[in-house]
């Protein structure tokens, strides 16, 4: 006979307890080597991680802690964690997230169309706060750029899962003074014609 649960979550971990518990696995299982074979502030990131372990113990939905987490500062965008080497010649990808605290002379935002920026979901949800948020990350991403700051959305998705679509500008472009902005039309009429596209 089948064991009986008295509720959804009978017989399982809480969510505070299975996550600590994940967290736990993985850093002891294999990160904590590769933290110390790879950075130099290993111990600061180790300690990193435990901090969100004792975090995510706060939380009961996974949905919640990760909206919380998103809202979150990085500790730090680089390998290394110095912040006081020199600024040369470099490219450095980042998420807006890790970008927090961060910045550098030249910033290049990309794919700011509807339904990437804001989200997609929080378009479809109509969630005025999640809206809020997402507005919140736009200005973290433009406060980025010391001297050069360049916005960027491209007119057409070649390579969408349903075929050719026609991009929508992110409303979030229409949030500032025009008179600040240079507008440049990039490309030409049918840039993907052959299918090569560089």
């Amino acid at each position: 006979m089948p064991r009986q649960n008295s509720g959804p979550q009978a017989g399982f971990l809480s969510f505070p307890s299975l996550v600590i518990s994940l967290i736990f696995s993985i850093l002891e299982g294999v990160y904590d080597d590769y933290l110390r074979a790879t950075f130099d502030n290993s111990e600061s990131r180790r300690a990193d991680i435990e901090q969100l372990s004792e975090y995510a113990g706060n939380f009961t939905d996974i949905l919640e802690l990760l909206q919380q987490l998103s809202l979150m500062s990085s500790t730090d965008g680089e390998p290394t964690g110095d912040r006081s080497e020199p600024d040369d010649e470099k490219v450095t990808l980042s998420s807006i997230h890790q970008a927090k605290g961060l910045e550098w002379k030249a910033v290049f935002l990309i794919w700011l169309v509807k339904g990437q920026f804001p989200n997609g979901r929080i378009l479809e949800a109509d969630d005025q706060d999640m809206l809020e948020d997402e507005r919140r990350l736009f200005y973290v991403a433009l406060t980025r750029a010391k001297d050069e700051l360049y916005l960027s959305y491209p007119m057409m998705n070649p390579k969408s899962y349903s075929g050719d679509v026609t991009c929508r500008p992110s409303q979030f472009l229409e949030d500032f003074p025009q008179n600040l902005v240079e507008e440049w039309n990039v490309g030409n009429e049918d840039a993907w014609s052959d299918d090569e596209p560089f």
